[in-house]
């Protein structure tokens, strides 16, 4: 490694040292931090945002990356480099141009209004009253068009944010894609309207936040998340954090008449926490941006993957299903593996778009993806979002949320600042998909190892594939490379399509 590019990498560590601190008091703040204490964590926070920040725009980096050969036309640098070195450039580039576009005050009034606005969001939640987060909101709306104006003057606020989640994408493209993923899943979900339904009632059971407890440590177990290097804590809307190259932490949720919510909440964020702990770029880049996700669609493509493609599986549940059962104890009794299969497979679009199923959750991600657009341009003012969000509801679901808790409060992303990250679990479905398909012809035989309680096979393909190279792929190139092919949609279609004629008799 070139002596520019271990400097690099000193200093990039001590921002990204500064950005696990801030981790630790996120943390804190949505699990166990007393109400009262919100006031100074906020101020705690910004001023930790502060300190990074003015890290990341050191003069230094600037003329380091410069005199590598990277600029803003050739963020890869010099072509006598590594390729991993040129990588690492590419993402610090974008990192350094990105962060000495924003003020110092706008980057700390930022943190701060994020961690005052998801306390606000907490209480009103709790409340079911839009208007108790509002004013948050209105702020935090405010901020994102002031931070988008300074990151891409001249260009539509929300082509700017989602190009920090998904790098190259913007507005129209993701749009258009979304067109055509509407249509499928509306079509397909006519179809199965049309079928009789499901009965689900066998995991609407009660079932004590105990025995659920014990069912998402087992569940941590199968999927080989590490206890060493993280825990499970509860909170209002389940999270993954990274605190630390050793320390990745995930949340779930338990609902005392729906064990299957905080089930598959427990592998949804193990799956992000897999990879967080998978990255491992190459010798010298631990704890630098490269041991980064390429994109929060690939990372919501690692969480949705084993949320769904192998724990909706009857291939994960035929030799474990016995264990749950016993974990479940009365929740559970009498309800052999067809009728469990079946019932946490059921297609009904519901309110809430974490207990959404396969088909309609694609549909509760454009809604967001709609509004939140139409906030950032003010083609929709922030006071009208409930009646807007009850409109679309009954648009793309043919449902009416009853009040603000189970309609535009259910998401804590907003009163983070997290505009133009919803799109990323959607596409994070298509990338899953693919990914899938890809590995099943490479590994024969790997479904009927999974049905054999071993998934670490599939474990290590991911890590091989996706985990392993960070940051150092773009999603385009990192999907290209693992499957031989471009993004195309048409693996989760195809999918969703078997999967269903199959379960409802199409």
């Amino acid at each position: 490694m070139r002596k520019e590019i271990e400097r690099l990498v000193e200093l990039d560590r001590e921002v990204k040292l500064l950005a696990h601190m801030g981790a630790v008091l996120g943390w804190d703040q949505e699990t166990y931090m007393p109400p009262m204490a919100i006031g100074e964590r906020a101020e705690q926070i910004a001023y930790l945002e502060g300190l990074a920040h003015e890290k990341a725009v050191s003069p230094e980096i600037g003329s380091l990356l410069g005199a590598l050969g990277s600029s803003a036309e050739n963020p890869l640098g010099d072509p006598s480099l590594e390729p991993l070195e040129r990588a690492y450039l590419r993402v610090l580039r974008r990192a350094y141009d990105r962060e000495t576009k924003l003020p110092g005050e706008l980057v700390t009034e930022l943190a701060r209004a994020a961690s005052l606005g998801q306390a606000a969001w907490v209480e009103a939640r709790a409340a079911s009253d839009f208007a108790r987060f509002r004013p948050s909101l209105e702020r935090m709306v405010s901020l994102q068009r002031s931070k988008a104006a300074c990151l891409g003057p001249g260009r539509k606020p929300y082509d700017v944010l989602l190009d920090l989640y998904e790098p190259g994408n913007d507005e129209a493209s993701v749009g258009a894609v979304f067109s055509a993923l509407r249509a499928e899943l509306a079509s397909l979900l006519d179809r199965i309207r049309g079928r009789p339904q499901v009965d689900d009632s066998v995991v609407k059971r009660p079932c004590p936040e105990g025995r659920q407890a014990a069912i998402s440590e087992w569940l941590m177990g199968e999927l080989a998340y590490d206890r060493g290097r993280g825990r499970l804590d509860t909170v209002a809307h389940p999270f993954t954090s990274t605190l630390g190259s050793d320390d990745v932490r995930i949340t779930t949720r338990f609902l005392p008449e729906a064990f299957a919510s905080g089930m598959f909440s427990t592998m949804h964020e193990a799956g992000h926490a897999l990879y967080e702990l998978g990255i491992a770029p190459g010798p010298g880049y631990s704890r630098t941006s490269l041991s980064e996700a390429s994109s929060m669609a690939i990372h919501e493509s690692q969480s949705r993957l084993w949320e769904n493609l192998v724990g909706r599986s009857s291939a994960f549940w035929s030799s474990r299903y016995t264990r749950l059962a016993e974990l479940a104890g009365p929740a559970l009794e009498g309800v052999g593996l067809e009728a469990f299969l079946r019932a946490i497979n059921k297609v009904e679009p519901s309110l809430i778009r974490v207990e959404a199923d396969e088909v309609s959750y694609g549909l509760h991600v454009i809604l967001r993806f709609e509004l939140e657009s139409a906030l950032l341009s003010g083609s929709l003012q922030v006071a009208e979002l409930p009646g807007a969000w009850n409109a679309k509801m009954r648009e793309l679901l043919d449902l009416a949320p009853p009040d603000d808790a189970r309609g535009c409060l259910q998401d804590v992303h907003w009163s983070a600042g997290l505009f133009g990250y919803f799109p990323s679990y959607a596409l994070g479905n298509l990338y899953a998909s693919q990914l899938w398909d890809a590995m099943l012809a490479e590994l024969p035989g790997i479904e009927a190892r999974i049905e054999g309680a071993d998934t670490a096979e599939l474990l290590a393909w991911l890590r091989s594939k996706v985990h392993a190279s960070g940051a150092a792929c773009l999603p385009g190139e990192l999907v290209e490379r693992a499957t031989g092919s471009p993004l195309d949609p048409g693996h989760f279609t195809r999918y969703l399509r078997a999967k269903y004629a199959a379960l409802y008799g199409l």
